[in-house]
C-alpha cells in the first residue's frame, strides 16, 4: 500500500508533521530479511553457506560435495555442469589438485565461510585456469561499532570431533578493523580395498586401513579505511596451522583362483603432517568520478609451506604367515614451500554506451620440494638414492586484459580477449638437471544474453582456458604405498587447453536448462602403468584429447507460503577419452547426476535442511565409476533473541557414500573401492554479541571482494 499525505499548512508546521510521521514509520516498521540458502543467477549459483545447518560444524570440503551441479570426477577433481573447475579461497588459487587439494579443503572451516560462489562463464578479467570457477569466500562483519560471535560444536563419527571459533569486528564510518579465530579437531577413518589382476587367473589383493587425527587453527586479521570520500585501502593476513597424523595398515598379497593365498606382506606407516598457510593482501582503490572510472591494485602473497615424514615397516610372510624374510625399514622426510606473489592491477569506465575494462597481472610462483628417503640396514640408515630428489620449480605469468560489455535493447552482450605468457623452469637437484619452457595463449571469451521478457532469457558462452597442473605433479618423486604400489609424479606434463560452448536457459529465475560442449587437448590425466614385474604405479600423462557432452536442468520453486524451498538439479554427461602412441587410450562413457536441497522453516524458530545426491555409473579417463547416493538433513533453532542459534546435523545418514571403480590403463586392470568415514553426527551452537545493527549508509569492500563480485559479468 502507497500512501500520499499533502500538507497545505505553514513551512514550520510542514517540517515537523514530516519529521513526526518518518519517525513513526520507522517506529512502525520492522525489516527481518533471510537469505535463501541457494540462489541461481544468470551464469552462477551461490550457497549461502551462513544460512545451512549441515554446514555448521563441518568444513569446505563437505559443503563443496552437496554443491548442485558439481560432480567429484575421482581422485579430487571437480567438475560443473561437465567443466573442469578451478577452486579458489577469497579469488585466490593456491594451485593444489588431487589428494593435496581434498586435504587443504578438508581443513577450512565452514563456519567460517560467507558464501561460495559456482561460476560457469568467469569473464576474461580472470584467469585462464578452468572452464569454471568455484569460489569460496570467507565471512566478514559488515555491522557498525563493535561486535562479535561465538561458536562452539561437537560431534561424532567413528570418533568424537569438535569446534570452536572467536570473530571480533569493529567498524564505524570510516574504519574496520576485523579479526577471528577457529579451532577444529577431528579424527577421520579411511578403508580402501583394490584387486589388481595378473595372468594366469591370479590377481594381487590389496586392503588399507587409516585413521587421521587433524588439529587446524585458522586465523585473520584485517583493515579497512576510507582516506577520502572516492578512495579506500586495506590489509588482510590470513591463514591456516594444520597438524595431521595418520596410522596406516596395509595388508597385500597374490591370490591363486578363489582367493587362495600365496606369500603376502604388511605395511605399518605411521606419518606426521604440518601445514602452514599464511596469505596477505593489501589493496588500493579509487573512484575517479561518479561515472564509473575506478582502479584497483591489488598485491598478493600466499604460502603453502608443509613438512611431512613418514615411517614405513614392511613385514614379509610366507603362505603359511610365517614371517619369510628380515622386514623392510623405510622413512622419508618431504617438506615443501609453494609460495605464490601476484600483482592485479584492473581499470574500468563508461566508453561506447557500455563498460570497458582493462588490467594486467603478474604471478610469480615458487615451489621447493626436498625429498630424502631413508632404508635401515642393519642399525644403520642410508640414503635410498632410488626415491630421494631434490626438485624446485618456478613459474612466472604476465597476463593482460580486455573486456566490453553493453546492453543494446533486449541484448546483454559481452566479449573479452586475455593474454597469459607463462615461463617455466624445473631443476632436479639431486640429477643436476633443468628444463625450460615457454608459451604464449590467448584466450576469448564471449557472452550474449537474450532477454526476450522478464521470465524468458537465452544465452550463448564460449571460453578458452587452460588446465595448469598441481606443482606436485611435476615432481618426479616417489611415494612408497607398498611393495605393489607407489605414486610418482611427472616433470614432462604439459598444460591442457580446453574450449567450452554452452547454450542456456532460464525461466522466471526458477528453471534453468544448459547444453554444453568441452573439448580439450594433451588433456591431463591419471594413469595406471606397470613398472617392473608386478609393481604398479600411478602417475600422470597427456592424453591426445578428451570430448565431453553434458545437459542439465536445475529447477527452484518456494512452497507452501515460501515455507519450503527446494532446489533440483539433474545433470546427463557423456565424456570421450582419446590417446594414441605410448598413451593410448579410448575411454568412452555416459553417466546421470541427481541433487536436491530443499529447506523450511517452521515455527517457534526452527529451520530445517535436507539433501540427497545421486550418481550413476560414469567414466572420468581411465575410471570407471560405479554408482553412490548419500543423504544428509540438519535443523537449527534460534534463540536469546535471535543471537544464538543452535543446530544438530547428521551427513550420510545411510553411510552409502563408498567410491566405487575400475581402472584401465596400459595392461592395468584393477579395481577399488574407497570408503572415507562420512556419517556424522555434529551439535554447534553460534552466538552474536554487541551491536548487530546493520546500516546500510556505509559499505567498505577489500579490493578483493570488488574482483570477486566481478565474476558473474
Amino acid at each position: 500500500m502507497i500512501m500520499v499525505v499533502v500538507c497545505l499548512c505553514p513551512q514550520g508546521v510542514k517540517a515537523q508533521l514530516t519529521d513526526s510521521l518518518r519517525r513513526q514509520n520507522l517506529q512502525a516498521v520492522t525489516v527481518k530479511a533471510v537469505k535463501p540458502l541457494i540462489v541461481m543467477k544468470a551464469g552462477k549459483i551461490v550457497l549461502n553457506v551462513a544460512e545451512s545447518p549441515l554446514a555448521a560444524g563441518g568444513t569446505a570440503l563437505q559443503v563443496l560435495l552437496q554443491a548442485p551441479g558439481l560432480v567429484e570426477q575421482g581422485n579430487g577433481r571437480f567438475a560443473l555442469r561437465g567443466k573442469k573447475v578451478t577452486v579458489l579461497l577469497d579469488g585466490k588459487s593456491s594451485r593444489l589438485s588431487g589428494e593435496a587439494l581434498k586435504e587443504w579443503l578438508s581443513v577450512i572451516p565452514a563456519g567460517s565461510i560467507d558464501r561460495v560462489e559456482l561460476v560457469a562463464n568467469p569473464p576474461a578479467r580472470y584467469d585462464a585456469g578452468g572452464a569454471s570457477v568455484i569460489n569460496i569466500i570467507t565471512a566478514k562483519n559488515r555491522n557498525l561499532g563493535a561486535n562479535g560471535m561465538l561458536t562452539a560444536g561437537a560431534g561424532a563419527g567413528r570418533y568424537a570431533r569438535y569446534t570452536g571459533g572467536l570473530g571480533l569486528n569493529y567498524r564505524n564510518a570510516r574504519l574496520n578493523i576485523y579479526g577471528n579465530y577457529d579451532y577444529m579437531h577431528n579424527m577421520q577413518y579411511y578403508e580402501l580395498r583394490s584387486t589388481r589382476y595378473l595372468a594366469n587367473n591370479t590377481h594381487i589383493a590389496e586392503n588399507t586401513s587409516e585413521t587421521r587425527e587433524r588439529d587446524n587453527h585458522s586465523f585473520k586479521a584485517g583493515m579497512d579505511y576510507d582516506i577520502t570520500r572516492r578512495s579506500s585501502a586495506g590489509i588482510m593476513i590470513k591463514g591456516m596451522l594444520n597438524y595431521r597424523y595418520r596410522q596406516v595398515h596395509t595388508r597385500s598379497g597374490k591370490e591363486y583362483g578363489a582367493a587362495m593365498p600365496d606369500s603376502f606382506s604388511t605395511v605399518a606407516t605411521t606419518g606426521d603432517l604440518r601445514l602452514f598457510n599464511p596469505a596477505l593482501n593489501v589493496y588500493y582503490k579509487v573512484d575517479f568520478d561518479t561515472t564509473g572510472r575506478q582502479l584497483m591494485v591489488n598485491a598478493d602473497y600466499f604460502d603453502y609451506n608443509k613438512a611431512w615424514s613418514d615411517n614405513f615397516v614392511t613385514d614379509f610372510y610366507d603362505e603359511k604367515g610365517t614371517a619369510s624374510r628380515q622386514p623392510y625399514l623405510l622413512r622419508d622426510n618431504s617438506p615443501a614451500d609453494n609460495t605464490i606473489i601476484s600483482l592485479t592491477v584492473d581499470y574500468s569506465q563508461p566508453f561506447w554506451k557500455g563498460k570497458l575494462e582493462a588490467g594486467i597481472k603478474g604471478t610469480f610462483t615458487s615451489t621447493d620440494n626436498d625429498i630424502k628417503w631413508e632404508q635401515q640396514i642393519g642399525k644403520t640408515w642410508s640414503t635410498d638414492s632410488s626415491k630421494t630428489n631434490h626438485f624446485i620449480y618456478r613459474e612466472n605469468i604476465s597476463a593482460g586484459y580486455l573486456g566490453y560489455r553493453r546492453t543494446i535493447k533486449k541484448f546483454d552482450l559481452q566479449a573479452g580477449l586475455r593474454a597469459e605468457h607463462t615461463y617455466m623452469k624445473g631443476s632436479s637437484v639431486t640429477l643436476g638437471q633443468t628444463s625450460k619452457r615457454e608459451q604464449l595463449n590467448f584466450f576469448p571469451t564471449v557472452l550474449v544474453l537474450y532477454n526476450q521478457s522478464e521470465e524468458h532469457q537465452y544465452g550463448f558462452s564460449y571460453r578458452k582456458s587452460i588446465e595448469r597442473f598441481s606443482f606436485n605433479i611435476v615432481n618426479p618423486f616417489i611415494t612408497y604405498v607398498s611393495q605393489y604400489f607407489y605414486y610418482q609424479g611427472n616433470p614432462a606434463i604439459k598444460p591442457s587447453i580446453g574450449h567450452a560452448f554452452e547454450l542456456s536457459y532460464t525461466y522466471d529465475n526458477k528453471l534453468s536448462a544448459t547444453l554444453s560442449y568441452e573439448r580439450y587437448t594433451q588433456v591431463l590425466t591419471d594413469i595406471y602403468r606397470r613398472d617392473t614385474g608386478q609393481v604398479v604405479v600411478s602417475t600422470y600423462a597427456n592424453l591426445d584429447g578428451a570430448h565431453s557432452v553434458n545437459a542439465s536442468l536445475t529447477y527452484s520453486r518456494q512452497l507452501l507460503a515460501g515455507k519450503w524451498q527446494t532446489v533440483n538439479t539433474a545433470i546427463m554427461m557423456y565424456s570421450r577419452y582419446e590417446g594414441k602412441g605410448a598413451q593410448e587410450l579410448n575411454n568412452t562413457g555416459a553417466g546421470v547426476y541427481v541433487n536436491t536441497s530443499n529447506t523450511f522453516k517452521m515455527p517457534a524458530g526452527l529451520s530445517g535442511e535436507l539433501s540427497a545426491t545421486w550418481y550413476s555409473p560414469m567414466t572420468f579417463g581411465v575410471y570407471k565409476m560405479k554408482s553412490r547416493y548419500s543423504m544428509n538433513a540438519g535443523i537449527a533453532r534460534s534463540m536469546l533473541q535471535n543471537a544464538g542459534k543452535l543446530t544438530l546435523s547428521v551427513t550420510d545418514i545411510f553411510n552409502t557414500l563408498n567410491i566405487r571403480y575400475n581402472v584401465a590403463s596400459f595392461g592395468v586392470i584393477s579395481s577399488y573401492e574407497n570408503k572415507i568415514e562420512s556419517r556424522f553426527i555434529k551439535l554447534t551452537f553460534s552466538y552474536k554479541f554487541g551491536n548487530q545493527r546493520v546500516k546500510a549508509a556505509s559499505s567498505h569492500k577489500t579490493g578483493i571482494e570488488k574482483e570477486l563480485r566481478r565474476m558473474g559479468g
